[in-house]
């Protein structure tokens, strides 16, 4: 592309007589001509181009209407941003780039918000030691978010109506940040109205991303800081809809087929699994900030698994992954009150035909590593209904034969423990019904060889008879 092109292109964006209309379709031929750039042109486009998009999207006000134009123009600008190479032609200008991004969330709607905090991921990933000055600012703008968590949930449950589904939230509309042209475009069936970025769950599940990355580089900020959101964080684990309040805190998991969660319920999901995962990070690297929150930190951790939708497959994984992060600390000990609760399959993957499919190999090794840490503090029942589970597990055939050994192991280790209840007679039963669970399997595992020899035998019959 011409330089003169890129001219061209910053001379129109700029222009105040074009409609916002026109001025997409410009920006839309823009970004879509980016692959056609020479890597020596980034260096003008981003000293051409980038002021007159940084101008654009700081002095005209977001819209919070999808179908507005001027909404799809800046859409189309944030896109052409997180487009641009990463390279060292944007080395000069990353500062300023995300600290406008930054600036952004905090008054787009959530759609750009998105984006935005997708390309300062990138970018702080990229150029971390550049970025320094940005670290602040953002972890202000991440317990902000996290302090708006209760306001989130209030405007999530008014939409929990039958209409939800397809009615888009009003209250989260700012009438000063409206165009007064698309009145007619927002009655448009594909017309919704887009929620303010500070009040989405679907931004604040961005953001716990960044702000690992943005202390992995700058340890300096993290003590501070995890002190200031650990209360907010556990108090956004806390939130549930509205429609699941009466199950309470881990009283146990959603009945399958049952209520099915709106999608902003499902954006509130996430974030929470996100958060866990962000929760988990904190306490493999500060521990001792959160051992006084312990015991509330095993019951969320409890009381997610049992909320989570059972088809969200891809959420429960995540947050069997951070549980099995939790439970590798200090952290265990808080487990052990709620250990048999874990020995629940629908506790742990859920009713859903993929999560019973996909999610086991995660379920199994989290709680093989909570229940071997754990396993001499557990009591008579709890050791009593962990035999049970293991010896269940033992004697399903669907479960691979790795499964199998994880178990055999399990209760090989447990042995001891059993030796020690207090009731020898209840111990004595526990380990006869271990005796007799080997016994069997070996029994079966005989059964599969000698079957296997005879098919052997068999086929190479058939084949000196052909």
């Amino acid at each position: 592309m011409a330089i003169t092109n890129l001219e061209v292109y910053a001379t129109r964006l700029r222009d105040d007589r074009l409609s916002a209309k026109l001025k997409q379709t410009i920006a839309h031929e823009l970004c879509e001509s980016l692959e056609l750039l020479q890597p020596q042109d980034y260096a003008r486009f981003v000293t051409i181009v980038w002021p007159v998009i940084r101008d654009l999207l700081l002095k005209t006000p977001p819209v919070f209407v999808n179908t507005a134009a001027e909404q799809k123009l800046r859409a189309t600008l944030l896109d052409i941003v997180q487009r641009i190479p990463h390279s060292e032609v944007v080395r000069p200008i990353v500062l300023e780039v995300v600290t406008t991004l930054v600036d952004l969330v905090k008054i787009e709607n959530e759609d750009n918000a998105v984006t935005c905090l997708k390309t300062i991921y990138e970018l702080h990933r990229m150029y971390r030691q550049l970025l320094e000055g940005i670290a602040q600012p953002f972890l202000d703008l991440a317990l902000e978010l996290y302090r708006n968590a209760e306001q989130m949930l209030k405007v999530v449950d008014t939409m929990d109506t039958p209409a939800s589904l397809s009615t888009p939230n009003t209250n989260l509309m700012s009438p000063s940040a409206m165009s007064p042209g698309p009145a007619t475009e927002a009655s448009d069936s594909a017309a919704k109205n887009l929620g303010k970025a500070t009040s989405s769950f679907k931004v604040l599940t961005e953001v716990p991303i960044i702000v690992v990355s943005i202390i992995q580089a700058s340890r300096r900020h993290a003590e501070p800081f995890v002190t200031s959101i650990l209360p907010l964080i556990l108090h956004m684990l806390e939130l549930s809809p509205r429609a699941a309040q009466g199950q309470g805190l881990g009283l146990g998991p959603p009945e399958a087929g049952g209520h099915h969660l709106s999608s902003a319920h499902a954006d509130l999901i996430t974030a929470q699994s996100k958060t866990l995962s962000f929760l988990a990070f904190f306490a493999r690297g500060f521990t001792a900030l959160l051992l006084p929150s312990q015991e509330r930190i095993a019951r969320l951790t409890l009381h997610l698994l049992c909320a989570c939708p059972a088809e969200a497959t891809a959420t429960r994984k995540e947050m069997l992954i951070a549980t099995r992060h939790i439970v590798s600390t200090e952290l265990r000990r808080a487990f052990v009150p709620l250990a048999d609760r874990f020995l629940d399959m629908k506790v742990l993957v859920g009713t859903g035909l993929a999560s019973q499919c996909i999610l086991k190999p995660f379920a199994f090794s989290m709680l093989a590593d909570l229940m071997h840490h754990i396993r001499a503090e557990l009591s008579a029942g709890q050791l009593t209904r962990m035999v049970g589970f293991y010896a269940g597990c033992m004697h399903d055939h669907t479960l691979s034969a790795g499964v199998h050994t994880m178990c055999a192991k399990l209760l090989h280790n447990i042995t001891e423990c059993i030796m020690q209840i207090p009731d020898r007679r209840h111990g004595r039963v526990l380990l006869l019904s271990v005796l007799r669970t080997f016994v069997s399997s070996l029994a079966a595992i005989g059964d599969g060889a000698a079957a296997a020899i005879s098919d052997i035998q068999t086929g190479h019959a058939h084949a000196e008879e052909a």
